[in-house]
């Protein structure tokens, strides 16, 4: 299964191959990947769960230092609402990379419904539309919430404003079968990659290739590595998905993503493009 080719990506590598030759390359001794994700990416302690994220073995893959800063049922606005995008970016140094993996909890209508007390849903799409909801957990009142795309843009700018390289990833699928066919269409991603082009920024398709390995296994044995739910993953499928963003990597067109520099593990990881 191959990411349809598109020539906007190697205009925005050639933008940064500009902005490397006037304030040079990151340095692959001193930068280091940072995550910022959800629960399918976070560390669980095995002892009192069967769940694993992704991003607990992500970093056996890279040759730099490896940070995983995913939390569990965080949407980008509740991410950045609650602090954790500014704890992140105060860790960050020229020359890092913010791999920013979201969509899980993204889902839904801000301030009514099922967001009502959990204050993370964001409007669909990549626009400029906003609403004004009651925030009900932050005690800040009224919040403008924004679309998806617009908190993907605050995150890349504010990690451009650290001189570092911000990276959006496509989120790993959740058990989504239509009878023995597991859904392809994810909204997220879609958005995630077109908020990737219009910024100039490196893309990972991770999604697409989670879906090709779950489905090379088929439903049966797919449904054993989520334990709990249909979200979730045990650490076997926590390793999959760690194999797969590693795939996706090497597949990625974006010369940005080629920084994120393998180590031997993660060059011997199998995977077509």
């Amino acid at each position: 299964m191959t990411p349809l080719f598109d020539i906007r990506f190697l205009f925005a590598g050639f933008i940064l191959q500009l902005v490397f030759i006037a304030h040079g390359a990151p340095s692959a001794n001193s930068a280091s990947i940072y995550l910022c994700s959800d629960s399918t990416a976070a560390t669980f302690d095995p002892a009192t769960s069967p769940l694993q994220g992704f991003g607990t073995y992500l970093g056996d893959y890279f040759a730099l230092p490896f940070h995983n800063y995913a939390r569990g049922g965080r949407s980008t606005r509740l991410y950045i609402n609650q602090g954790l995008w500014a704890l992140l970016l105060s860790k960050l140094v020229p020359g890092d990379y913010v791999i920013i993996e979201m969509g899980h909890n993204d889902n839904g209508t801000p301030g009514t419904g099922t967001d009502v007390g959990k204050d993370r849903a964001v409007l669909p799409g990549i626009g400029d539309q906003t609403i004004v909801v009651s925030n009900t957990t932050g005690g800040t009142g009224q919040e403008t919430v924004n679309t998806f795309g617009y908190y993907l843009r605050e995150m890349i700018k504010d990690v451009q404003a650290k001189n570092a390289i911000p990276i959006l990833s496509g989120m790993v699928p959740t058990m989504r079968w239509n009878g023995d066919v597991l859904n392809t269409q994810w909204p997220f991603t879609n958005w995630t990659r077109d908020t990737a082009l219009s910024e100039g920024v490196g893309f990972v398709d991770h999604t697409i290739y989670s879906v090709e390995r779950f489905q090379a296994l088929g439903k049966v044995e797919s449904l054993t590595m989520f334990p709990l739910d249909m979200t979730h993953t045990d650490a076997k499928g926590a390793v999959l998905n760690a194999e797969t963003f590693v795939t996706a990597v090497k597949c990625s067109q974006s010369l940005a993503v080629k920084g994120l520099v393998l180590n031997n593990k993660g060059a011997t990881v199998n995977g077509s493009c």
